[in-house]
């Protein structure tokens, strides 16, 4: 299949030679690079119907392909008509030239990629030191609203302590109620023991004052007696 160059499928398509290699590049036009007599790599195009029709080329119409030098200048950058009689010499000069940027371009892109990249980067970078207020504006109201719930949870542990100790408290006066209560248990035991035995006391002191005084009373019976009836009577036991 008869392939063309870079300058016809621009000419065809009225774009650049450079537009021409981009859409190589990209897919869009199916090509082949190939070296020339002197070396270099040049782009051979398969052309589409539409630059087919425009540069009338018939179906099995196979013309011959030129490899000098200013058709290799002319594949790398579009020719104006006022260079269009640049002797062959200066063409091939300006051909190396070409050529040497085209190389140094594909070296350059990943350098610009990572150009790029580094851009997207410094934006990205840009955008957060932007938003860098807002973000310590909400970091201060994040550290606000820990130090809120800090404070409660202090509040709340002296509350915890405070009814603890509460408990504590009550604990120990409930053992003391409990140890009084039985105090006064032993007490009241021992008061009421204490009792018995002073009423048992003075249940006895009570009998012998009566007995004394039962004694007194036949003293005093025999005594009021007359003394001839004390003689006469019987003497008691």
């Amino acid at each position: 299949m008869r392939t063309i160059s870079v300058k016809e499928a621009a000419q065809a398509l009225g774009l650049s030679n450079r537009a021409v290699i981009y859409r190589l590049e990209k897919g869009d036009l199916r090509g082949h690079q190939s070296p020339n007599p002197y070396g270099v790599n040049e782009w051979r195009i398969y052309p589409t119907k539409e630059i087919a029709q425009k540069l009338k080329i018939k179906d099995g119409d196979s013309p011959e392909i030129d490899f000098a030098p200013q058709e290799e200048a002319i594949d790398a950058e579009t020719v104006s008509e006022e260079n269009a009689d640049v002797p062959p010499h200066q063409a091939w000069v300006e051909a190396e030239r070409q050529h040497m940027r085209m190389i140094a371009e594909e070296m350059m892109k990943p350098l610009l990629e990572t150009i790029r990249d580094q851009e997207r980067q410094l934006e990205d970078q840009s955008r957060q030191i932007k938003l860098l207020p807002d973000f310590e504006k909400q970091a201060e109201k994040e550290r606000k609203a820990v130090e809120a719930k800090e404070l409660e949870a202090q509040a709340l542990r002296k509350q915890i302590a405070a009814l603890k100790a509460e408990q504590d408290e009550a604990e120990k006066s409930k053992e003391q109620v409990a140890l009084l209560q039985q105090t006064l248990e032993e007490n009241q035991r021992a008061a009421e023991l204490e009792i018995e035995r002073v009423k048992e006391e003075k249940e006895a002191q009570i009998k012998a004052v009566e007995d004394q005084l039962k004694t007194l009373s036949d003293t005093v019976q025999e005594l009021k007696q007359p003394w001839w009836k004390k003689m006469f009577s019987t003497p008691t036991e």
